[in-house]
């Protein structure tokens, strides 16, 4: 039967994992085409880093949710017509919950057995969408997730993009910089290991004549990159614009940002890895790349175990950066190897066409009975 909202606009909570930047940045795009294109009132929930990304979005406040949250007042997302839910399978707590629920999983391909168990809440989900990226949608089968539906690329539209190429006497080439997988629940204190390792590597950029913008989240916290530009926290269309105005992007290997660099059709050069899924996006890109640069970041991680839990793994890099950081071999060749990149000015391709938002939002209104109202992305936010 066909669900009729003549008196109010259906009501969807989305909901993110506080995993850096990415998740959050999945379901604010989400939430724009929700709201502009099918005029539905959403409630955005996060903590720390995703409800900093969401507070930074203009006209968005996020309402604070985490698992104690629930535990203290079990109805918090009750009454909503639906749940979008990025990554955060722990805010899963009932049946009722995972009947109204439509999973998004931005990194399907790096998951296991015992992340995915026979009871898992994400096999009793109303819809499992996965943003079809290195396997994902095959991994995900082969772990006896049913239903999982593949989706293109989960980003918003890019900025107009100006020219960012250098003139013989104009100012220096910009370089944007991204560092917002610091906020890492599974890796706590890998800011405090990586920052100093970052900083030392993009000496040799700015060495190089780039002038660089650095965007980090900075969740709980006050870290800064001394002597290393501008540090800020960007909105979705900040970035999206110090992207179209850059002429190359450095940036730890998350996936968000990776997609991102590619539908802008910038060149991108990776920092190491904060996280073990980015350790697995660079052995990926190892094999899709040209660029030696990536093979020389993947190989620093091989002895981690890859059996061992998320937090141990997440611990382990942390460890490897924190050496990384004293080792002049190790900075001298990536340095030479991300000039070499920065020059070459590959860009990747991964996750396109793009449309990934749009198609999650559409299986969504179909099923809630909600027609489209328009294609502008204009935003019907709840506020706190």
């Amino acid at each position: 039967m066909i669900r009729q909202f003549a008196v109010r606009p259906a009501r969807i909570a989305v909901v993110a994992t506080p995993f850096g930047f990415g998740p959050a940045s999945k379901a604010y795009t989400i939430t724009q085409v929700l709201t502009g294109s099918y005029g539905m009132s959403v409630h955005c929930y996060g903590a720390d880093s995703a409800g900093d990304f969401f507070d930074a979005q203009d006209g968005v406040r996020a309402r604070h949710i985490s698992a104690g949250a629930l535990d203290r007042e079990p109805g918090l997302l009750s009454g909503y017509d639906a749940i979008v839910n990025v990554l955060a399978p722990e805010l899963i707590r009932s049946r009722e919950t995972a009947a109204a629920t439509y999973y998004v999983d931005s990194l399907g391909f790096m998951w296991q057995s015992a992340d995915i168990p026979v009871d898992s809440p994400l096999k009793q989900v109303r819809g499992y969408f996965a943003q079809n990226v290195f396997g994902s949608v095959e991994n995900l089968t082969a772990l006896g997730v049913p239903g999982v539906r593949p989706v293109s690329g989960i980003v918003s539209a890019p900025a107009p993009a100006p020219s960012a190429d250098r003139a013989p006497d104009g100012p220096p080439a910009r370089a944007l910089v991204h560092l917002g997988g610091l906020g890492n629940p599974a890796g706590t204190g890998s800011a405090h290991a990586y920052l100093p390792l970052a900083e030392r590597l993009l000496g040799a950029l700015r060495d190089d004549g780039y002038e660089l913008t650095v965007a980090m989240n900075q969740a709980g916290s006050a870290f800064r990159l001394a002597g290393g530009g501008a540090v800020r926290q960007l909105s979705g269309t900040g970035f999206q614009q110090a992207l179209a105005d850059c002429a190359t992007v450095l940036s730890s290997p998350g996936l968000t940002t990776l997609i991102e660099t590619s539908q802008a059709g910038r060149p991108y050069v990776p920092l190491p890895p904060q996280n073990w899924s980015q350790v697995l996006i660079c052995e990926h890109m190892s094999r899709l790349s040209g660029q030696g640069v990536w093979p020389f970041l993947a190989g620093r991680y091989r002895a981690v175990d890859t059996r061992a839990a998320e937090a141990a793994k997440a611990a382990a890099v942390r460890e490897i950066n924190r050496d990384l950081a004293a080792d002049e071999g190790f900075l001298a060749e990536y340095g030479r190897l991300a000039r070499r990149a920065a020059r070459e000015g590959e860009v990747p391709t991964v996750g396109a066409p793009f449309g990934g938002a749009e198609e999650i939002a559409s299986v969504v209104a179909a099923d809630l009975g909600v027609a489209r109202v328009t294609n502008d992305l204009s935003m019907n936010v709840g506020a706190r």
